[in-house]
């Protein structure tokens, strides 16, 4: 353990000076948003299939055997 001399002020910004500046400028913060507008968002595909091919049973899963790779 190492020992305490009672100076925090010392060791408060340990770690800060090697910290490289994160705040973007004023610059960067003008520039318009490169974020898609929500026409443009791509859709997750269309389920084929309505119900799973399992059974949830409490915390477990029970195969019913339709389930690919299933014996």
């Amino acid at each position: 353990m190492t020992e305490h001399h009672g100076n925090d002020a010392e060791h408060a910004n340990e770690g800060a000076e090697h910290a490289p500046d994160e705040n973007p400028s004023t610059e960067e913060l003008e520039e318009p948003s490169v974020a898609k507008e929500p026409g443009e968002e791509p859709k997750a595909p269309e389920q084929k299939d309505e119900e799973p091919s399992h059974q949830a049973v409490g915390i477990g899963v029970i195969d019913d055997g339709t389930s690919p790779g299933a014996p």
